[in-house]
């Protein structure tokens, strides 16, 4: 290739001047040059300025700067939007920590009123525990001179005084060995509630006596003795309260029990049963204990 053709060709491609602003630029001119200029041996051509290696580094280190400016300047503005959101989210977990702290405190302070009112609503169900038993033996005390008398039939007064006809039932029906006279009663009626229909069981006579005695003494002997009237047989029972009835009702079912093992037993006031077996008295103050000690002990003989 001749070197007006060279020339010609170098005259005919000036991208490689100073005017090129960019790496890409110089490196696009160079790389035009080496195409179309190329001699035979392959040899780059003389240009009017070609670009040094400095220059290259000095060009890379600018772009690498400015690229490291405009990603840094990218990162900062995409981390605004993340940085208001944490703001945010940072002030909610503040608002929610304050309020738990509230939380625990008014918890805290409710554990404590609520340990106090267990402790209060003990010692009151205990107090009023002791209110109830002192209420009820208070009314068993009061009924201690009376007696209940179970089947005399509905109209057997027959428009007579209760105390009367009560005194001389007693009279004749339990006999000199413990009433010669009619006994001193402060009242007689029958039970309050509505009179039975015909064939229902007659309402109870309760019987106040004057004498704790003479009512102890009819009882007595009616445990041992059968007493009828109008055919109809008569039971004595002490009168009780409603919650002590119940206390004393729970032992019937080991009561039946020893009685068919032919045991002796008695209740005792206010709700005691006590048993002799094999020569020896054991006292029980409930029914599960003495139900415990039949299976242990009666129930194996």
């Amino acid at each position: 290739m001749s070197s007006s053709k060279l020339k010609k060709n170098s005259a005919q491609t000036p991208t490689t001047t100073r005017a090129s602003t960019s790496i890409a630029g110089k490196l696009s001119a160079w790389a035009t040059t080496s195409n179309d200029g190329e001699d035979a041996t392959g040899s780059l051509p003389a240009t009017t300025e070609t670009i040094s290696m400095k220059q290259l580094v000095a060009e890379l280190a600018k772009q690498r700067a400015g690229l490291k400016d405009d990603v840094s300047h990218l990162i900062q503005e995409s981390l605004k939007p993340l940085e208001a959101a944490v703001g945010a989210l940072r002030d909610t977990v503040g608002s929610f920590q304050a309020r738990l702290v509230a939380t625990e405190t008014i918890t805290g302070e409710n554990f404590e009123r609520l340990t106090t009112a267990e402790a209060t609503i003990k010692a009151l169900q205990a107090q009023n525990q002791t209110l109830l038993d002192h209420v009820d033996d208070i009314e068993n005390r009061s009924c201690r001179s009376n007696l209940r008398i179970v089947n005399i039939p509905e109209g057997s007064e027959n428009g007579k005084d209760p105390v009367k006809f009560i005194g001389e039932l007693l009279v004749e029906r339990v006999g000199p060995d413990v009433f010669t006279e009619p006994p001193e009663l402060e009242r007689a009626h029958r039970s309050l509630a509505t009179k039975p229909k015909d064939g229902k069981p007659a309402r109870q006579f309760v019987v106040r006596f004057l004498r704790y005695q003479q009512r102890k003494a009819a009882l007595r002997w009616s445990r041992n003795h059968e007493v009828k009237f109008q055919g109809s047989p008569l039971r004595f029972y002490p009168d009780l309260s409603s919650a002590l009835a119940r206390k004393r009702a729970d032992y019937n079912g080991v009561k039946q029990a020893l009685y068919k093992k032919g045991v002796r037993f008695r209740l005792m006031h206010p709700a005691h049963l006590v048993v002799t077996f094999e020569a020896q008295t054991f006292t029980f103050d409930s029914p599960e204990e003495a139900q415990e000690f039949y299976k242990r002990r009666v129930a194996k003989e």
